[in-house]
């Protein structure tokens, strides 16, 4: 599989538009519709950069963060169908939840496997514990999508909760990548501890404060 010369420009520059998509659905009223366009962008934006980013994982043989782009897509996208519930797609997505998460699972443990394997014990630079780790948030995501799938008409505020902790963890995986992995493209007065870890944090804390909000309240507009 190739990798077309535009690709990894076009990568940065679409996660660049995803974080700051992210950030504004974050902050935006959630409902209103600065919300609703911010979140709109984001999905759309995210989805690019998962799918972008396995591609070049494919094109690079690097296993790892082929099953790390294929988790954050799988969380984007069950996070999406989970607020448009009511719509034939998203009804299509949550059913078909279990068996991706499931085949991401597989695919973490087999990467385990091949790095156990190998001469030196690592594949990718990674030892087998990374796979493994992979694949225990995967089947973790699994059980949760099993879960979700059997309920004939979740709670509005369970599907909320759903799909706030959801787009939360994508974007986790996108700000970490971005701050901690690919940092290199800040100017050297921002790549500080403190600059590099605040974004990451911020996410992290956001999507807790909302989702819990949201879990534990009882009348939450659908």
């Amino acid at each position: 599989m190739t990798e077309p010369d535009i690709l990894g420009g076009l990568h940065f520059w679409i996660g660049c538009g995803a974080i700051a998509a992210g950030f504004a659905a974050f902050a935006a009223r959630k409902g209103r519709p600065v919300h609703r366009k911010a979140g709109a962008l984001f999905v759309i934006t995210m989805g690019l950069l998962t799918l972008s980013g396995l591609w070049m994982s494919l094109s690079r043989e690097i296993l790892f963060t082929v099953f790390l782009s294929a988790i954050s897509f799988h969380a984007l996208m069950t996070g999406w169908a989970a607020a448009r519930y009511q719509d034939r797609p998203a009804r299509w997505i949550t059913r078909g939840a279990p068996f991706s998460s499931a085949l991401i699972a597989f695919g973490g443990v087999a990467g385990g496997l091949l790095a156990a394997a190998s001469p030196d014990g690592m594949l990718n630079d990674l030892p087998p514990g990374a796979f493994y780790g992979l694949a225990g948030v995967a089947a973790v995501l699994c059980a949760l999508d099993v879960i979700f799938a059997r309920k004939s008409l979740p709670q509005p505020h369970l599907r909320l909760t759903r799909h706030l902790w959801r787009m939360g963890f994508s974007f986790f995986l996108a700000t970490g990548i971005f701050f901690f992995g690919n940092n290199h493209v800040l100017p050297d007065a921002l790549r500080t501890p403190v600059f590099l870890t605040l974004p990451v944090l911020a996410v992290v804390g956001w999507t807790v404060v909302y989702a819990v909000r949201t879990r534990f309240r009882r009348a939450v507009p659908g």
